[in-house]
Formats: C-alpha cells, structure tokens, sequence
C-alpha cells in the first residue's frame, strides 16, 4: 500500500509544482524593482503552496499561542527539512538557511523562491553582511524564520543556540536607529507529535528527525510514505526589547522558551512560556 502512496503523492506534488511555481516566478520579476508591492504580494502564493503540501503529504497543524505580527524574527528548534513546509503554512514568512541549501535538489530552488536570506556558516561566525541582511528585511515588515540551534536535533531535545546569530539585532539595538523601534523577537517551539492522532513514542519520533547519517532522499522518500501526522508549534512570548541588547541574553532567552516549551508538549501542558529573566553565560 505504502508504494500506492507514494506515487499518488507523487503525482499530487508534480501537480503543485505546475500551478505554484511559474505564477511566483513571474510575481518575483515583476515586482523585484518595487520593494511595496512585492512585500504584498509575493508570499501570498507560498503559503498556498506550503498549504497544499501538507493536505498531499497528509499533514495536520496544531498551533497554540499569538501568531507573530510582521517583522518579527522567529526563532525555533530544528528537526528536519520537511520543517520548513509546516512553518511555511502557517503565515507569510521567509527563512534564515546555510548556504549549502542553495545546492540541494529542488527544495534549493524553492528556497529562492520564498527570498530565503543565506549565511555562511563555514566562517564559524556570521559576518555583518550576514546580520544587515537579516535586519534589513525585519526592519522591511518581513518576517523570518532562524533556526538557532545551526543544524538538526533528534526532536527529543534542544541544543544550545548560536548567540552570533543575534549579532545583527544586537548592533540595531545599540545603534541610534534602535529609538525608532527592534524587531520583535518571538520564540517557537515546533514538534512532530502524533501518528493517525496517536502520541508518538520516542522512537517514533525520532524517525521523523532528518539526521547526518541520513541522505535527503531517502528522508524524502520516507516523509512520502508517511501515515498522516500532527505537527505541533507553540508561539511563544515575544522577547521585550530589554533583552535584545546583548546577544548571548537573547540566545540564552529563547532556548529557554523553546526548551521549555518541547517539555511542556511532553506533559500535555502546550502553554506559551513567557520571556523569563536569564543571563547570559560566557561563551
């Protein structure tokens, strides 16, 4: 049955593609010399597509929590590639990527179609081209989407978060530009909880987590002949802008909400977290 499954899905993607993509194509020439009108435009049909994706790949979103106004900077956990789908079908967004992502099969070229900003992790820090570019499309009304851990996690838990992420938040708030106003900065926690609206156990779980020993293709093929699935995100409390100061704050901040959050999943308790006091510890 799973091969009936996959070739409908299949046929069901190649489908969307032909519809989706040559109209965004068209949307992003048209309007990339007027920066106004793309900003209204251009994520009206990736949300659609997102949307249409997760009906074919049998996919249901529970979302608890304020969804982000725009130009906030999200920042969430990381499990797997088939994140950026759910994400996308949320609410009008780009993302924040490697620039390895650039070269992958297909899900490279959509990236670009969703203005994915890329960084170069290779340096082991993020320039401050890196973080203008970041800052620049916030301050724009966009909202983006990093994932802070800087690779995928077995969706058990929540590793530490890259603090020179923030880097370019951190100079805004400490320029003269900070009085006209920061980003919001909103943490989220995502989650691949449920199977046929059954809890997953950990194995389960971690099947669904797009690990290094794991080629692309394979984790494709996988997704392709899922059962359907629930993934969970919770909005948590934006950061006040007190603590969008120092960087190391900000990280330390957030993981605590999205940490915290993956456990209250655990236990039932999908409440948001609020933005409790931390420090910063040294690097």
């Amino acid at each position: 049955m799973q091969i009936f499954t996959v070739i409908g899905r299949a046929i069901l993607l190649l489908l969307a593609l032909l519809v989706f993509v040559p109209p965004q194509v068209l949307v992003l020439l048209v309007f990339r010399w007027l920066p106004k009108p793309l900003s209204r435009v251009w994520p009206i049909i990736p949300l659609w597509f997102f949307r249409s994706l997760l009906k074919i790949f049998g996919v249901r979103l529970k979302i608890t929590g304020a969804l982000p106004q725009a130009g906030t900077l999200l920042v969430a956990n990381h499990i797997s590639w088939f994140d950026i789908l759910a994400i996308g079908a949320i609410t009008p967004l780009s993302f924040i990527a490697k620039s390895d992502v650039k070269g992958w099969p297909l899900l490279g070229w959509l990236s670009g179609l969703q203005r994915t900003v890329y960084v170069d992790r290779r340096r082991g820090r993020h320039n401050k081209t890196d973080g203008d570019a970041l800052t620049g499309r916030l301050v724009a009304g966009d909202t983006m989407v990093i994932f802070a851990e800087g690779t995928n996690s077995d969706g058990l838990k929540v590793l530490p978060f890259k603090s020179t992420l923030f880097a370019g938040l951190e100079r805004l708030a400490k320029s003269d530009k900070a009085d006209a106003g920061r980003p919001p900065v909103q943490a989220m926690t995502i989650a691949y909880r449920r199977l046929h609206d059954m809890a997953m156990g950990r194995r389960q779980r971690m099947a669904y987590a797009w690990l290094g020993d794991m080629g692309l293709a394979s984790h494709f093929l996988f997704m392709m002949a899922s059962d359907p699935i629930t993934f969970e995100v919770i909005f948590h409390e934006p950061l006040p802008d007190a603590r969008k100061s120092q960087r190391k704050e900000m990280a330390r901040c957030l993981h605590a909400q999205v940490a915290g959050g993956l456990e209250d999943m655990s236990y039932g308790r999908p409440v948001p977290r609020p933005a409790e006091p931390c420090r910063a510890e040294p690097s």
